[in-house]
């Protein structure tokens, strides 16, 4: 499948985008948390300190305005982060998955160059003010630290509702305009003029935030595709969607609008 998709600075979200080598493990799943988080607070059993929640780094997070690299981010309860990072004309998706440590937060996670077949492997290191501030480090296997400074999107906290993405939508990034339609259920169907057709389900999550998760099929010409990851409303009366295919090879983005 290709991934020709364009997601701009200001959609969707994930605080850091890992870099590094194609086939490392991604991280601790889809998204599809059931919002407990990976690291509840449990001593880790070795010198009996407590670990970080990872529920401190839900969140819509958004770097300042101006900022290169420029990086928007959504962060689960579970630590599950999909990130969008914009350097001039190239977008990289995230993918990755972070636990709680006595004072720090870490995780590992794979990051796709939109509009190519990179897909690189890293580490990331963060540290958290709940609802205000996150910082850290994205380390590509065997290059240079990027580090980041996002700050917490108020909007996260109001919870989106599945009636809320029903209607029309276009995205005329990459290859062929798509049509697509959303019900008040959240089911959606979608068509590409190059003929690929699309079949797919937003659904509610558990700590009902502005976050949904979504699950999509593409199916071009009869070769089919599963996708999962999440979308949520954004600031310009549009749907951002990001997911990646069920053995994390690649990533889409797609931005719809009326």
């Amino acid at each position: 499948m290709k991934t020709p998709y364009i997601l701009s600075a200001s959609v969707l979200a994930l605080a850091l985008a890992a870099c590094g080598g194609g086939s490392g493990s991604a991280d601790n799943g889809p998204g599809n948390g059931n919002g407990n988080g990976n690291g509840n607070g449990n001593n880790n059993g070795g010198g009996g300190s407590a670990t970080l929640p990872t529920s401190l780094l839900q969140g819509l997070w958004q770097s300042p305005a101006g900022a290169s690299p420029a990086v928007s981010a959504i962060v689960l309860p579970d630590g599950k982060m999909w990130a969008a990072v914009t350097t001039g004309s190239s977008v990289r998706v995230l993918k990755a998955g972070l636990s709680g440590q006595a004072a720090s937060f870490s995780g590992r996670g794979k990051s796709y160059l939109l509009g190519t077949s990179t897909v690189t492997d890293g580490s990331i290191t963060a540290s958290v003010v709940a609802k205000s501030s996150l910082t850290g480090t994205i380390i590509p296997d065997g290059g240079t630290g990027e580090p980041f400074s996002l700050a917490y999107q108020a909007r996260y906290d109001t919870a989106a509702t599945l009636a809320q993405f029903a209607g029309a939508w276009r995205d005329v990034q990459g290859p062929g305009a798509q049509n697509w339609n959303i019900t008040a259920s959240g089911a959606l169907t979608g068509t590409r003029t190059t003929g690929c057709t699309y079949v797919g389900q937003l659904t509610e999550r558990p700590e009902r935030t502005a976050v949904v998760d979504v699950s999509m099929t593409e199916d071009c010409a009869g070769t089919r595709v599963n996708l999962q990851g999440v979308a949520t409303l954004n600031a310009a009366n549009g749907i951002s969607m990001v997911m990646t295919t069920a053995n994390d090879s690649a990533a889409v983005a797609l931005t719809l609008s009326r």
